[in-house]
């Protein structure tokens, strides 16, 4: 996740503050919580969609949808939407096993 500094964490912490085991969230409501840089908004754009295509190892997050909104001129940007959903949990069979 290097070239994602930071970023799974405030994911995770903002997820967490919602309570919420699948949401939908843009990035802008991330940049207004966490008081984010243009920069750093492109960062978490790019670590949500590859979060569509698979995830990170032991990160507990995936995105399974990603929705586009409509935009009200052709001269701003597209927003995007997206659905982050944490993952099973799954045991180990060394859980299983008794000591």
């Amino acid at each position: 996740m290097n070239k994602y500094p930071g970023i799974p964490e405030l994911l995770e912490q903002y997820m967490d503050e919602n309570g919420s085991c699948e949401q939908w969230i843009t990035v802008n409501e991330l940049r207004n919580r966490f008081n984010l840089t243009r920069y750093q908004c492109n960062t978490v754009s790019g670590f949500l969609r590859r979060l569509e295509f698979g995830s990170f190892g032991q990160f507990p997050f995936t995105v399974t949808s990603i929705e586009h909104t409509d935009r009200d001129k052709t001269s701003t940007p597209k927003k995007c939407r997206y659905l982050v959903k944490r993952k099973r949990q799954t045991l180990h069979k060394s859980s299983f096993l008794k000591p």
